[in-house]
């Protein structure tokens, strides 16, 4: 019986690797055909003496498998990856036979404890791409609501009002629109000019500062009004951006309150002009998405390993938060990367980016938040 399972694996093993070599008796060239796309990668596997073609048959498996993690990288950024890993492993992963059309084997041979297999494999992008599209894993994480803390000054008339109703007010609202708000650290001294609070606050407490003045004024009696009290409040204030002190929106709303009492008149009125200023906040994270987007073009990537080298390496750089492909052609060479970055200015990210590329890597054009590099000698 032992010998049986013996012969079944070596059969395998063999057919596997004839059907491999079979299908790729013209030699594969690095580039794009009209299949998908040529890719190198290696795979390993734990060596076996007693079963050497199926210890063959699995390096070449694994090589398979990392010729197609390489093309998902490429696609599909680091944070959906890690989030979607069980999908891409169950959906893609396990189904490596089906996007790698040929291969051709490059090295192999032992290792220590381990059986090594290089291979360059034409890996059929397009219907990876499209698997990879239905699965929702292409399209960009829903924009992320940044961690405000609120610094109002808040008055009835000129007396200060220690109850907060506009600050109380504005937390509510922005939490239900999915902001995080954080409390303003104990140390910060609420007369001290925004601008300079915001540029010592650290970004690991909060992003954004929400400072200005909330004021309540008596409408006076008015027999019309069966005896009760009338206020009108006005909330004006700027969104700072913490660590760079700049002003990146500015709110002014106001409201009227109508009570038995005066106290309660003008809370109501403060906390209705601040519920309408928090409001008009509700698209912030989406302007600041796009403030903080820089469009990357690259030419002169011919291959799908140069991509993923330079993807990695600019995931790892101080200030970029996220990258996400919009389009690469392997053949002409040119990858359009959107990549999100966090208090660097596109000059610094396109300095960045040819420093992390090499010698030969040049800044070709700068244009607002567009930055175009070449890979090439002399930007060819």
């Amino acid at each position: 019986m032992k010998l049986f399972h013996t012969f079944v694996a070596f059969a395998a093993g063999s057919a596997l690797l004839l059907a491999g070599c079979a299908g790729s008796s013209r030699q594969l060239k690095n580039g794009k055909s009209s299949e998908g796309e040529v890719v190198e990668a290696e795979g390993m596997t734990p060596y076996n003496a007693d079963d050497l073609p199926g210890t063959k048959a699995a390096a070449l498996a694994a090589a398979q498998r990392s010729a197609v993690e390489l093309v998902v990288g490429v696609y599909v950024n680091a944070k959906t990856r890690v989030d979607k890993a069980v999908a891409i492993q169950n959906q893609i992963l396990t189904n490596t036979s089906g996007y790698v059309k040929r291969y051709e084997i490059l090295s192999e041979g032992r290792d220590g404890q381990w059986y090594k297999m290089r291979i360059r494999a034409l890996v059929a992008t397009g219907d990876l791409r499209n698997d990879l599209d239905s699965l929702g894993l292409l399209k960009q994480p829903a924009v992320g609501y940044p961690r405000v803390t609120i610094m109002l000054q808040e008055y009835v008339g000129e007396n200060p009002d220690a109850t907060l109703p506009a600050s109380r007010s504005l937390t509510d609202v922005l939490l239900k629109q999915g902001f995080k708000v954080v409390q303003l650290p104990t140390s910060v001294d609420p007369q001290e000019d925004a601008v300079q609070v915001a540029k010592g606050l650290s970004r690991n407490t909060a992003e954004l500062l929400i400072a200005g003045l909330a004021r309540a004024q008596s409408m006076e009696m008015d027999s019309r009004l069966g005896g009760m009290s009338s206020f009108r409040a006005s909330v004006s204030a700027r969104v700072i951006e913490t660590g760079s002190g700049e002003v990146v929106a500015t709110i002014s709303e106001t409201a009227s309150g109508l009570e038995a009492t005066r106290e309660i008149a003008a809370d109501k009125a403060l906390s209705a002009a601040a519920e309408l200023a928090g409001k008009d906040l509700a698209t912030l994270p989406t302007e600041l998405s796009k403030r903080a987007h820089v469009d990357v073009t690259v030419t002169g990537l011919t291959a799908f390993g140069a991509l993923s080298s330079f993807q990695k390496s600019l995931s790892s750089l101080p200030g970029v938060k996220d990258q996400f492909l919009r389009s690469y052609s392997q053949s002409d060479g040119v990858a359009v990367l959107d990549v999100l970055v966090d208090q660097i200015s596109p000059q610094e990210l396109a300095d960045q980016c040819a420093k992390i590329g090499g010698p030969a890597w040049t800044v070709v054009q700068l244009s607002g938040r567009s930055v175009q590099l070449s890979s090439s000698p002399a930007g060819r």
